[in-house]
């Protein structure tokens, strides 16, 4: 309704109420609490089993969830106490087998079964099954590489979890490739739900194990800024999740969960997704809500075998009814958040980075050539050049490489992310910077890599 000369008044959120929402056999209760106030939206399992991705919730424990979308599940049916605003829904079957749940839990026993037959091999030279799950944009790819891990861990396995898609960051900030182990419980009221950087060490302490990430640094938001760069990341990081196989039985046998960026029917998604399948030796590739994906990959991956020898399997999957589309505003909240998460800590933890002033002469930054000055890609040989420090610089996150400022541009833009500082500001009169890191040593003679995204969209220091 309106006032004349007030114009639209703006909806006006219901009050905050507690209530129980009773859930069937194989449904879920999808809540939005993007929104919510501080306090966020708490739920209680007050009977029966209920599950986030794949992690348990406790029986009579009561979390909180604050900016996030997301669902709880129930096999058997349960019963939830829900208090705090947010918009919310249940979504269940008629014939409760028709969900797709039930194939995503079919998907976990087969993958079971190949751990438990690379554990039990003779020769140990082949891994676990390698899964990559692709589709299109909120076609649910990370919420069933969540899950596929969850349930791993909860069978005692210690998967590889490893992500493609820049504008995600698993374990990390955006802007990265990155891969880890996941050998013990994911923390359920998490945003990310166990994925995001308060799951790692640089955040503090966790009410859950900590995991320890193998990072790249991409700089950009998607594969197709720069595609070469992408591929020789993709590259490293499959390197570097070989050598974790040949390092850990364990790990081996659990074998790899791959995220991977989203995927259209152009060419350009389609030869990405081939590379890393191939780069990964993949025996399984899982399609959700795409059947033109599908049938792409299987006419060329189809008719392939790894690495091992093994024949790849391309199988299509429906994607959840009810997954929640995020739109660029959410997307955007969510990776400002992560920012500030890694340097100052979330609401269970408060961290206290350090504030310190360096010369221009101290430290060594590195960018990739300005597209304006007549590059379209980085040309061969000239992959980094140094960074000129100007107020421009203000508020970006800068990655910290585990090289030297001495080691050519090449090996730098591919070694491995150590950490991440942040500008605070920018004295050229002085030539200081003021940044922000979370740990209390200098740089050293760590080279720091300026990419183009993401984009300084918030001032830590206010």
């Amino acid at each position: 309704m309106s006032i004349p000369g007030l114009g639209q008044l703006l909806p006006q959120p219901t009050a905050s109420t507690t209530r129980i929402v009773a859930l069937k056999r194989l449904s879920e209760w999808r809540f939005d609490a993007s929104r919510s106030s501080s306090t966020g939206v708490k739920v209680r399992l007050i009977s029966g089993t209920a599950e986030r991705d794949g992690t348990e919730l406790a029986l009579n424990k009561t979390y909180t969830f604050v900016r996030t979308k997301s669902k709880i599940l129930t096999w058997s049916g349960c019963t939830l106490e829900i208090s705090g605003e947010s918009e919310d829904y249940v979504t269940d079957f008629p014939v409760a087998e028709d969900s797709p749940m039930v194939s995503y839990l079919n998907l976990h026993f087969e993958l079971q079964a190949q751990r438990k037959a690379a554990a039990n091999a003779t020769r140990r030279n082949r891994p676990g099954p390698r899964v990559m799950v692709c589709g299109p944009q909120n076609s649910g790819k990370t919420s069933l590489v969540r899950m596929l891990a969850a349930l791993s861990t909860k069978m005692g396995g210690q998967p590889l979890v490893a992500n493609l898609d820049p504008g995600e960051g698993l374990l990390s900030l955006p802007g990265t490739v990155s891969a880890a182990v996941f050998g013990n419980v994911m923390d359920i009221e998490e945003p990310a739900g166990g994925f995001g950087v308060g799951s790692t060490p640089s955040s503090g302490p966790s009410a859950v194990p900590v995991k320890l990430p193998i990072v790249y640094y991409f700089g950009r938001e998607k594969v197709q800024d720069d595609v070469a760069l992408w591929k020789d990341l993709t590259s490293k990081l499959a390197s570097s999740v070989r050598a974790k196989f040949g390092e850990d039985d364990e790990v081996r046998s659990a074998g790899l969960v791959l995220d991977t960026p989203v995927a259209t029917t152009n060419q350009s998604d389609i030869d990405s997704l081939v590379h890393a399948a191939r780069e990964f030796a993949v025996n399984i590739v899982v399609v959700l809500g795409s059947a033109r994906i599908e049938s792409t990959l299987q006419q060329i991956l189809g008719q392939e075998k790894t690495s091992f020898g093994e024949p790849i399997s391309v199988i299509m999957l429906d994607q959840s009814e009810g997954v929640a589309a995020r739109d660029n505003d959410f997307i955007k909240s969510i990776r400002e958040a992560s920012i500030k998460e890694y340097f100052f800590g979330d609401s269970k933890r408060t961290l206290s980075p350090s504030t310190q002033s360096v010369s221009f002469d101290d430290v060594a930054i590195f960018k990739t050539p300005d597209e304006e000055e007549g590059y379209e890609t980085p040309p061969v040989g000239q992959v980094l050049e140094p960074a000129e420090i100007t107020a421009g610089m203000s508020h970006w996150t800068l990655a910290v490489m585990d090289a030297s400022v001495n080691d050519p541009p090449e090996t730098i833009r591919q070694a491995p992310v150590i950490g991440f500082i942040a500008v605070a500001d920018v004295d050229e009169d002085r030539r200081r910077l003021k940044i922000l890191s979370p740990v209390t040593s200098r740089l050293g003679n760590k080279p720091l890599v300026w990419g183009r995204w993401p984009e300084p969209y918030i001032n830590l220091l206010g």
